[in-house]
C-alpha cells in the first residue's frame, strides 16, 4: 500500500509576476515587479505541502520571504473542512509560524489563522462569483486582532480573474487595509501540472 501512493498524488509548480506583493491588503514589496515561484503536492485522503516564494529582483532580496504550508483538508459533501500550518520565513527577519482552520462551501470560505506565540488572531471570508467564460471576481473581508492590546485592523478587496489557455490567470485586485491604506496590483501566474 505505501508504494501505491505516490500514484495517487499530484504534483503542480507555479511561476508569476506581480505589480505588487501584498499580504492582508498590505503592499510588503518596495519593488515595480515582483517575481514568485512555487511548488504543491497534493497526496492521498486529503495531505497537502507546498512552498512559495517571491522578490523583486536580485537587488531587492533584503525584503524577499519563503513560505511553507502543509496540512489536510476534508470533504463532506458540498462542504470542505481544512487544518493546517504556515511558516514564513522573511529575509533578515525571524520566521513566524501560524496555524489556520477553513470551512468551504461551494464557493463561499470562513478562514482563521492564529501565530503560535497567541498574540494575534485573523479572520477572513472569501467569496468567488464565475461572471462569464473563466472570468471570476473574488471578494474578501478580514480582520486582525490583537489579543494583549485589543486593537483590530480590517482588510478589504475585490479581484477580477481571468482564466486563459495553457493555465495562465491574469488578476487584478483593489484592496484596501484601514492601517496601510490601498493598492492596487496587477498579476499573471502560470500553473504546471505534473
Amino acid at each position: 500500500m505505501l508504494m501505491a501512493l505516490p500514484s495517487f498524488a499530484d504534483f503542480s509548480t507555479n511561476f508569476g509576476a506581480a505589480t505588487e506583493y501584498t499580504f492582508r491588503g498590505t503592499k510588503l514589496s518596495n519593488k515595480d515587479v515582483v517575481v514568485s515561484l512555487g511548488g504543491d503536492y497534493q497526496g492521498p485522503f486529503g495531505v497537502y505541502a507546498g512552498a512559495w516564494g517571491y522578490t523583486g529582483g536580485i537587488e531587492d532580496l533584503d525584503t524577499s520571504q519563503v513560505n511553507a504550508y502543509g496540512g489536510f483538508a476534508f470533504n463532506l459533501g458540498r462542504v470542505s473542512i481544512g487544518l493546517g500550518a504556515i511558516q514564513y520565513i522573511p529575509a533578515q527577519q525571524s520566521a513566524l509560524t501560524e496555524y489556520t482552520m477553513s470551512l468551504t462551501w461551494d464557493d463561499y470560505r470562513l478562514s482563521t489563522y492564529q501565530d503560535e506565540e497567541n498574540t494575534y488572531l485573523y479572520y477572513e471570508a472569501a467569496a468567488n462569483y464565475d461572471v462569464w467564460g473563466g472570468n471570476g471576481l473574488v471578494f474578501n473581508i478580514g480582520q486582525l486582532e490583537y489579543k494583549k492590546t485589543n486593537e483590530a485592523t480590517l482588510n478589504y478587496g475585490v479581484a477580477w480573474v481571468m482564466a486563459m489557455e495553457e493555465k495562465v490567470d491574469f488578476e487584478l485586485s483593489v484592496m484596501r487595509n484601514e492601517d496601510t491604506g490601498n493598492v492596487i496590483a496587477i498579476a499573471m501566474s502560470r500553473l504546471f501540472d505534473w
